[in-house]
């Protein structure tokens, strides 16, 4: 054979396996890079099998498992354009912020139970983390009742939200603090070759799992079959980016970063680098504050 004329590893991987699965981190207003990961997927061809997802992650996973992802920028974009902040929300949700209104909106229009509920959808595990142990815990969205509950509870971090959902009786924060990686789950439910899409850049180091595993390494016999996606540098955009333009730059880095990866090819586009503004650093600290502060163990 022709060295040449033979396949990327990442292609041959993926084309060769008999079930992928695609697991998409958290990254709040940065999960919008796996748009563009998910559009080149199945322009080559690679449809998963199931998905496993937390935080900001959940959105998209449930987009494909339902059969919407064919929309899933409109979704992002109706989202970001809708007010984040309502004062009057404080008598209601005890915050200024509308979060969980904003979701139940673009969730059931471009998502919705009804097709997820549907035989022909995919698995769709969404990971969350009990409060009461930091535990991560998966349930499928297909299975589970009422999936807007689900997510929103995989997405649990104050003072954007304020109170913790309870999932079979117990509160559940987002998922990401326990496994914002969570490529094992989908190899536990068989899948042969897994496609981990991250957002934390190349240069930054090893790709954040948790709090007491911020640069993990994936292991044997997990890093053979995993292809992992992510930047090769900090995403131009803050965690809170509301900006539409903004967020279709970061949709094209991640499809054109799916294509380096899996395909091989090279795009400059991709070296963009990109430095969070004072404010969007101050809001990062604010975020990680308000984690650590609700997961943190309760005095008797």
């Amino acid at each position: 054979m022709n060295p040449e004329s033979a396949s990327p590893p990442a292609l041959d991987l993926l084309c060769s396996a008999r079930r992928v699965g695609l697991s998409l981190s958290g990254g709040s207003a940065r999960c919008s890079f796996q748009i563009g990961v998910i559009e080149s997927l199945l322009e080559m061809g690679i449809r998963p099998a199931l998905t496993v997802s937390v935080s900001g992650g959940v959105w998209n996973a449930m987009a494909l498992a339902a059969g919407t992802e064919g929309r899933l920028r409109h979704y992002w974009r109706t989202f970001v354009r809708m007010p984040s902040v309502d004062f009057r929300n404080l008598l209601r949700e005890h915050s200024p912020y509308r979060f969980s209104e904003m979701h139940r909106r673009t969730f059931s229009k471009y998502v919705g139970a009804r097709r997820l509920h549907r035989p022909e959808a995919l698995p769709a595990w969404i990971g969350v983390t009990r409060l009461r142990d930091r535990q991560a815990v998966y349930f499928d969205a297909r299975t589970f009742g009422d999936p807007l509950t689900l997510g929103l509870a995989s997405n649990y971090v104050p003072p954007f939200f304020t109170h913790a959902p309870r999932i079979d009786g117990e509160r559940c924060g987002d998922g990401g603090l326990a496994d914002n990686l969570p490529y094992r789950k989908a190899f536990d439910e068989g899948c042969d070759a897994v496609v981990l899409v991250t957002m934390k850049g190349e240069s930054e180091g090893l790709p954040y799992r948790n709090s007491h595993d911020p640069l993990h390494e994936i292991l044997s016999p997990y890093r053979e079959r995993t292809v992992v996606i992510r930047p090769r540098h900090r995403l131009p955009c803050s965690w809170t980016e509301r900006s539409w333009p903004v967020l279709v730059q970061i949709i094209e880095m991640g499809r054109l970063r799916a294509r380096e990866v899996i395909l091989g090819e090279t795009h400059p586009e991709c070296e963009q680098r990109g430095e969070m503004h004072r404010v969007g650093k101050a809001l990062s600290r604010l975020f990680l504050t308000r984690v650590l502060a609700a997961t943190a163990p309760r005095v008797p």
